[in-house]
């Protein structure tokens, strides 16, 4: 066993004696330590020689040591747990028709020996696994509320971030990977400590929504309606220096939906923040748009290569799909097969890039890659966790707008969420995942909690 090894179990050890009892205090704590893990040392991983098991960073480890703390809180009879539903059983068959289907085609194990699961877990099985433990340890409002203050908090972080890549104010950025032109893709844009600004978008899309919870209910926490005030000017600014069409579609669209909801129900508190953000806008927006800015802007939002690949990419979707109807061509292997069907299809003036394939539609390769059998089960997935939201919305009185204000939030960032997917490939993206899903997981748990009181 190398040295190294022998040094992070120790540092493991110790870190686990400190996490047992802050996580016993609140397990929500010890959530929000290892989604800052991810955000922060996810690319630092060490790889275990003559191991079948995947590369070993701290985000995993702690979260094995999450898992092991709920499962001991279970047989401790300390914790609730919900019965399963069609959401988590569809979670456990897609998790286990990828594995089955990796095993099929020969990918379940990598070049070296190493299982090759890194993909499924950032994209299904970490993500569905906090699905189920935000269910169960998101059990009232305090903490619900902590969720969007830890969020907030972030948005704080990635908005200053964002503009000082922009401004060039590099000894202010953290991490400093961020600065590095050899890390990650997008350098010149606001990428954040993702390395890649589309999913920097995406993240700084949930801030956005998530601000407005605060500003709503106006009656408690004037710190975090300061900060969100302070959001209201800088997360629109950050996301607008990702150049990403696609962050910029996802936060307009969740600024419409939030706005028409809460209009219907307060056109007064709708017209207040509109004034105060067009005011500040109109004043903020001209220190940083500068002519170069608004020119790159306008070549990001006219350039036509982008489009040309995703097309070309969706004629490889449609036709792996025809001739793989049921079982797909089999986990993370869209890659391997694509430029296979592409030529198959002949499109103009479309230009198809043949090195370093990559999948740029969450949706689409899953139906690809896992048939009809994979996207019907995402379907359910996703269908159910809205279905519910709107049903809770619909259930809840007019009185508790405070949790009707929740759902809002969530329609918003489910918006962002599902508008980013289908421009970018989700499952290599754990922080994005988790986040949404745990939210997802809490609006459930409060869905679930009405049904029981309403029996």
């Amino acid at each position: 066993m190398g040295s190294e090894i022998l040094i992070l179990i120790e540092a493991v050890f110790i870190i686990g004696l400190i996490l047992f009892f802050i996580i016993n205090k609140d397990f929500t704590y010890g959530i929000y330590i290892w989604l800052l893990l991810i955000l922060f040392f996810k690319y630092q991983k060490i790889s275990v020689m003559d191991s079948i098991l995947p590369d070993i960073s701290l985000d995993r480890m702690l979260f094995v040591f999450l898992i092991i703390v709920f499962i001991i809180e279970i047989l401790a009879r300390k914790r609730k747990v919900f019965s399963l539903t069609k959401v988590e059983c569809s979670m456990f068959l897609f998790c286990l028709f990828a594995v089955i289907s990796m095993i099929w085609t020969g990918s379940i194990v990598k070049e070296g020996g190493k299982l090759a699961i890194g993909e499924l877990l950032t994209g299904y099985i970490v993500p569905f696994f906090i699905f189920f433990i935000s269910q169960n340890v998101y059990d009232n409002s305090s903490k619900r509320e902590g969720f969007l203050k830890f969020i907030i908090l972030v948005g704080v972080y990635l908005s200053f971030t964002a503009i000082f890549e922009h401004l060039r104010i590099n000894k202010l950025i953290f991490p400093k990977y961020i600065l590095d032109t050899d890390f990650g893709i997008h350098f010149g844009r606001a990428r954040g400590p993702f390395g890649q600004a589309a999913v920097n978008g995406t993240v700084l899309g949930f801030v956005f929504s998530a601000i407005f919870y605060f500003l709503f209910n106006s009656d408690k926490w004037k710190m975090w309606r300061l900060y969100s005030m302070l959001l209201l000017v800088i997360t629109p600014l950050a996301v607008f220096f990702t150049y990403t069409r696609a962050a910029w579609l996802g936060a307009v669209s969740s600024f419409t939906i939030i706005s028409l909801v809460i209009f219907r129900q307060s056109w007064k508190v709708f017209a207040v923040i509109a004034i105060i953000f067009f005011i500040v806008a109109f004043f903020v927006a001209p220190f940083f748009l500068d002519y170069n800015t608004m020119a790159f802007a306008h070549e990001r939002m006219h350039q036509k290569s982008p489009v040309y690949e995703r097309l070309g990419l969706y004629a490889a979707y449609i036709n792996m799909f025809i001739s793989n109807p049921i079982f797909g061509v089999g986990f993370t292997k869209f890659s391997d097969n694509a430029p296979d069907y592409f030529l198959d299809v002949s499109m103009e003036n479309i230009s198809f890039q043949y090195t370093e394939l990559k999948e740029h539609d969450t949706f689409a390769v899953v139906l690809a890659e896992m048939g009809i059998i994979g996207i019907a089960l995402i379907l359910v997935i996703y269908g159910s966790i809205l279905l519910t939201s709107i049903k809770l919305y619909k259930n809840l009185r007019l009185y508790n707008l405070q949790a009707k204000s929740m759902v809002i939030i969530f329609w918003g960032c489910m918006a962002v969420y599902i508008i980013n997917s289908v421009f970018i490939q989700m499952r290599y993206f754990e922080f994005v995942n988790s986040i949404f899903f745990i939210f997802a997981g809490l609006i459930y748990r409060m869905g679930r909690e009405y049904d029981v009181k309403a029996c």
